[in-house]
């Protein structure tokens, strides 16, 4: 039985869904009525997400409070990769107010790997 999942996204947000698809997913887990431990990590382009700089809704996309918000309801967790965050030229002060937001280093990152009984690639 899957108790745990991690879903790692590294897809731009901007044209694309993916990132935004797998905070929905994400909060999906916790809708099945059983519930099933989701985290999510942000690595490559996809830490654009997660700046409070970003406006999808300037290249036609939805603004994305109620993904969020839908998160947020679910407590879903999520993390931000350290060296995407530093390739993308981000620091903590550039990314959104989110309780359970959390900066993680690659050895991080493989530790929550070992501990998923699942693993989705976005």
């Amino acid at each position: 039985m899957v108790e745990s999942a991690l879903i790692i996204t590294d897809k731009s947000p901007v044209g694309k869904n993916s990132a935004v698809e797998a905070i929905r997913i994400g909060s999906g887990f916790v809708a099945l009525g059983e519930y099933i431990e989701c985290k999510i990590v942000f690595t490559g382009d996809a830490v654009y997400l997660l700046s409070k700089d970003a406006a999808p809704e300037v290249v036609g996309m939805d603004n994305l409070e109620e993904v969020f918000e839908m998160a947020d309801l679910s407590d879903l967790k999520l993390y931000i990769l350290d060296s995407a965050m530093a390739d993308a030229g981000l620091s903590k002060d550039d990314l959104i107010e989110y309780e359970n937001l959390n900066i993680i280093s690659v050895d991080d990152l493989v530790d929550l790997i070992d501990n998923a009984d699942i693993c989705f690639r976005f």
